[in-house]
């Protein structure tokens, strides 16, 4: 859910190694799962890359996220 999506941003570690700052863009329709996709914009002020978009679907209750998107590391939750 929203909160999980957050969770996971919120654990997510510039090139840098400090946090990116994020917000939601919307809704970008349906995933290969069939289910609503949500895209945020993650922004690392002061690494590259800069701006990333990062799309993420909420409909995997229970579900924690181990694995970083490229370009990015992750901390444990």
């Amino acid at each position: 859910m929203p909160q999980g999506q957050r969770a996971y941003l919120a654990r997510l570690r510039c090139a840098d190694g400090n946090p990116p700052s994020y917000s939601r863009m919307g809704s970008t329709g349906a995933a290969p799962f069939g289910r609503i996709v949500d895209a945020y914009e993650v922004l690392c002020e002061s690494s590259a890359p800069k701006r990333s978009e990062i799309m993420l679907d909420m409909y995997h209750p229970g579900h924690v996220e181990t694995q970083a998107v490229d370009g990015f590391t992750i901390v444990p939750g």
